[in-house]
């Protein structure tokens, strides 16, 4: 069942997925890291980068209303 109506892939609905998972992950470390005044550089640029990733994926291949949520 998808949100819009465009049809999407099973593959890439696995590489949104997986890319999401990414993202919380990469979240959760550098909100740690933050909070804990360890050094914060790479988890930062990190999550940076999959969350710049997640959302030119879903531009590329998703729909405009799929970027509300």
């Amino acid at each position: 069942m998808h949100v819009t109506t465009v049809e999407h892939s099973e593959n890439l609905l696995w590489t949104f997925l997986i890319c999401n998972v990414f993202v919380v992950s990469a979240g959760i470390v550098f909100t740690y890291k933050l909070f804990r005044q360890k050094n914060v550089r790479v988890a930062g640029i990190t999550f940076a980068i999959a969350l710049a990733v997640n959302y030119i994926l879903i531009a590329i291949f998703g729909d405009i209303f799929d970027l509300l949520g």
